[in-house]
């Protein structure tokens, strides 16, 4: 074979690679649209299936809108969730290891139970999520704003919470919480103060000292 046909063979292998991992191709706006659509109607599996025959590894659901959507139990490992909407959406014990939620909206949404092992969550918007007895340990939590969730039993062991907004969050006998770079704590983190309920006493919630 020539040589410039052997390059443009090899020019094509190297693209379909990348396209593999999502970082040079990008699915078309009716084929993302298929794959919302499925995973929306808790088909997660199904919209796998789809992004695997069309040459993607992970699920893309960069920028996506699933507010208020039903995904209890579904496994979004490593899925692109990029700036999606899922304000008020049910991801109770959703497996969301290794996902990307750079820049999403979680606010008011349940993720009780969710294993969110290792996600990206810099910049994230958490305002009053229930995180109860979330897996988040490693996760990066970098610059995200957690006003007022909820984190009884949820574990941040070396959870990176650089940054992020932890006003009235409410973490009973969560574990492992790193605010920094060599900084980690058992309890509060660096900056807050708990603070008692005046009308549950059993209830606490941080502030900040700064």
């Amino acid at each position: 074979m020539p040589l410039p046909a052997l390059a443009a063979v090899a020019g094509l292998a190297a693209a379909a690679h990348l396209g593999r991992r999502g970082s040079a191709a990008k699915l078309s706006v009716k084929n993302k649209k298929r794959i919302v659509d499925l995973v929306k109607q808790r088909f997660v599996s199904d919209a796998r299936n789809l992004a695997t025959e069309l040459g993607f590894d992970t699920l893309d659901l960069s920028g996506a809108d699933l507010s208020n959507a039903n995904l209890t139990s579904a496994n979004l490992t490593e899925a692109n969730l990029y700036g999606a909407d899922l304000y008020g959406a049910n991801l109770t014990d959703a497996n969301l290891a290794d996902a990307d939620l750079t820049s999403a909206i979680l606010s008011f949404a349940n993720l009780a139970g969710a294993n969110l092992t290792n996600a990206n969550l810099t910049g994230a918007d958490l305002r009053y999520a229930g995180l109860t007895g979330a897996n988040l340990t490693g996760a990066n939590l970098t610059g995200a704003d957690l006003t007022g969730a909820t984190l009884p039993r949820a574990n941040l062991t070396g959870a990176d919470l650089t940054g992020a907004n932890l006003d009235d969050a409410f973490i009973p006998n969560a574990t492992g919480i790193n605010t920094g770079p060599a900084r980690t704590f058992i309890g509060i983190p660096h900056g807050y103060i708990e603070v008692r309920s005046p009308f549950v006493p059993s209830r606490t919630t941080l502030r900040r000292t700064e």
